[in-house]
């Protein structure tokens, strides 16, 4: 499953907030380690980087 910028940009605040990557990953049905290289990559570069893909 794709996943849209909005519903990136939700799992990145979601996450900084304190939900787990277990909860997320169901939430979204998206692996746990695709949520936390979508987190490192937002860190590392700002939110703009998943807007481009």
């Amino acid at each position: 499953m794709k996943l849209s910028y909005e519903d990136k940009v939700q799992i990145y605040y979601l996450r900084k907030s304190g939900a787990t990557l277990k909860s997320l990953s169901k939430q979204f049905n998206f692996n746990q380690s695709g949520i936390e290289y979508l987190i490192r990559l937002i860190d590392r570069h700002g939110v703009g980087i998943v807007k481009r893909g």
